[in-house]
């Protein structure tokens, strides 16, 4: 049974969304960065892949005018100047061992181009893995990385209230609703299951010490300053 990473940190978790996208806008270096240096307990972030095969940190499906997963790399970073890789995200946080990185694997139902066994190989594969879980909206992905990397937890996102039961049917660890669905009985619920709760995006202090207040395991922001009120 794969543990999470957070499992023996205190909660609530706080995952800066995107890092701290005020400074140097969302999924950047300097947005990573300044989780770290805020003393954030880790990220969650966005993974793409381009038409020849290398991972990339981007949130929308979108760049420019074309689909990301159409463009080469060197395309894609004519259209996005900086565009981190996987691989460089993983090297920004080698000598961190304690940051914890929410991986979001971006998927297109019907679009089978390998990406989710791609991502299970390139975090099973890195040294830093245990701090690692992949969530994703798209549970035919989910159960694909289940498949090739059983190691690797994994969280289901979801906008619509879900009593997690699709995280039940995935085997999977965690539930990832979107903020307005949390509730008291809701999160008692999930925990009952066995999952752990983890929401986003919480940019309201009140909100983030009445989410913390609920027992809510991990909570996503934009603003690291909002974020630490839920301690």
């Amino acid at each position: 049974m794969p543990i999470l990473p957070f499992s023996d940190h205190k909660r609530p978790v706080l995952l800066g969304h995107r890092g701290v996208s005020s400074k140097g806008g969302d999924n950047t270096r300097a947005a990573f960065l300044a989780a770290l240096a805020a003393g954030l307990d880790g990220i969650e972030t966005d993974v793409q892949r381009t038409r020849d095969g290398v991972l990339v940190i981007h949130h929308d499906f979108v760049a420019g005018p074309r689909l990301v997963f159409e463009l080469t790399y060197d395309e894609l970073r004519g259209l996005v100047p900086g565009i981190m890789t996987l691989a460089e995200l993983f090297e920004l946080f080698e000598q961190h061992p304690n940051f914890l990185i929410n991986l979001e694997l971006k998927s297109i139902p019907g679009l089978d181009d390998g990406r989710a066994y791609e991502l299970a190989a390139a975090v099973g594969d890195w040294e830093g893995k245990r701090r690692v879980w992949i969530s994703s909206y798209d549970p035919v992905a989910l159960l694909k990385i289940r498949q090739h990397r059983p190691e690797i937890p994994l969280g289901y996102l979801f906008r619509v209230y879900d009593t997690g039961r699709m995280a039940e049917m995935l085997g999977i660890e965690a539930v990832h609703p979107q903020v307005q669905l949390v509730t008291a009985p809701r999160v008692a619920r999930w925990h009952r299951k066995g999952l752990a709760v983890a929401t986003w995006t919480v940019n309201d202090a009140a909100t983030a010490r009445e989410l913390a207040g609920l027992g809510v395991d991990v909570i996503m922001g934009d603003d690291a300053e909002v974020l630490k009120q839920a301690r």
